[in-house]
């Protein structure tokens, strides 16, 4: 089965939501694919729909936003076909996509393509890493947003960044007893940056509210400490950790501190998901302050294949809000190409996005920086660990 369409968005989180709004409401019919059963991407998922909400705001800032973004949604959505519970297998040239659900499968033809294909955690090796207790800062998310689980009943929690804060935060909300939140990096983004521009940035909550949080609970913050292993027979069952070197991250592993745990949250940052891009045949560049590979972008963020953009953190780390507004832009400008609206239509409508993305450029150059790990973690990781 071969079909065309004017316009096809591949993934539904917040980016490929906000190009689908913009460009319908711009009069430009389109097809969402998505491989998940609801729309809302990691950040905005929600529970299942046998499950009844009937406190939300138990399910946090994340949640309340998420239900906006549906409500925006729902206002265009008789022009949007939506497959979800759908795999894009392939882009090929010419902007074909091959696709799956259950046993059935065809390619679309795009005369336009925007790619929010997101991200996913950065693993980094450790001694005890595959054990099982030790979980992503993302799958962690899943359980306790999706299905209010806890993951677990004592949790150290290891990584870089406010996301870090933000997972521990929630996990006390569950009832799991958080032993200490190991920040490999300074204090940097607590003493001044991100807190200091907290209504500029809450593409991870609030990220004030979680260190009151931890505070409140006496939870220790301890920087430019990560873990070292995680130890059990059948599953976590205790961990190791200590300091690290403040230039470099080389651990210090004589001076380890053993807690016992049955839960090891780790979230060193993401990688973006750039397979789509890349078989699509856009030019990718490195750009470590944006998670690694990342496909090249003009303004308004087409790629180097004429009609292929790419949004969101697939596109560049940078959080739900910098996902928002670059979808935004896309959707505008895949209609302007569609010819939906005009040239002067289309730049007033990109005019709010544009200056929005304009202001969280320095709050999002800080994250990018604190979130670039260092090479010494590389040392925590044994010949055995990788064998």
């Amino acid at each position: 089965m071969r079909t065309s369409r004017s316009l096809i968005i591949i993934g539904g989180g917040p980016a490929g939501m906000a190009a689908a709004i913009e460009a319908a409401r711009a009069g430009l019919n389109l097809t969402l694919i998505d491989e998940a059963p609801r729309l809302g991407g990691q950040v905005y998922r929600r529970p299942p729909e046998a499950f009844r909400v009937e406190d939300a705001e138990r399910l946090g800032r994340d949640f309340a936003r998420g239900e906006r973004l549906r409500a925006e949604f729902s206002e265009i959505a008789e022009r949007v076909e939506i497959l979800s519970g759908t795999s894009v297998l392939g882009v090929w040239p010419d902007r074909e996509v091959l696709w799956a659900r259950d046993d059935v499968s065809g390619v679309f033809r795009a005369e336009r393509l925007i790619i929010a294909g997101g991200a996913y955690d950065r693993p980094v090796p450790f001694p005890g890493w595959t054990l099982p207790g030790v979980m992503t800062a993302g799958g962690v998310q899943v359980l306790m947003k999706t299905m209010r689980v806890r993951p677990g009943r004592r949790a150290l929690v290891a990584g870089t960044g406010p996301l870090i804060v933000g997972v521990a935060h929630r996990l006390h909300d569950l009832g799991v007893e958080v032993v200490s939140v190991l920040e490999a990096g300074d204090h940097r983004w607590v003493s001044g940056g991100v807190t200091a521009a907290t209504n500029e940035w809450d593409t991870i909550g609030d990220v004030r509210s979680s260190l009151e949080a931890l505070g409140r609970a006496g939870i220790p913050l301890l920087f430019n400490h990560t873990i070292f292993e995680a130890e059990g027979a059948d599953a976590v069952e205790a961990a190791t950790y200590g300091p690290v070197d403040a230039e470099a991250w080389q651990p210090r592993k004589d001076r380890p501190r053993r807690v016992e745990v049955d839960l090891v949250v780790t979230g060193f940052g993401f990688v973006p998901n750039t397979e789509l891009t890349t078989l699509a045949g856009c030019r990718h560049h490195h750009a470590p302050e944006l998670g690694g590979w990342v496909p090249v972008r003009d303004a308004l963020m087409q790629t180097t294949v004429p009609g292929v953009f790419a949004v969101g953190d697939g596109a560049g780390i940078g959080g739900v809000l910098v996902a928002l507004e670059e979808g935004r832009i896309a959707g505008i400008t895949a209609a302007e190409l569609a010819g939906t609206i005009s040239a002067d239509e289309a730049s007033g409508r990109r005019a709010g996005p544009i200056d929005r993305l304009l202001s969280l450029a320095e709050v999002r150059a800080l994250l990018g920086e604190i979130s670039q790990i260092k090479p010494g973690l590389l040392e925590l990781a044994s010949p055995e660990t990788l064998a």
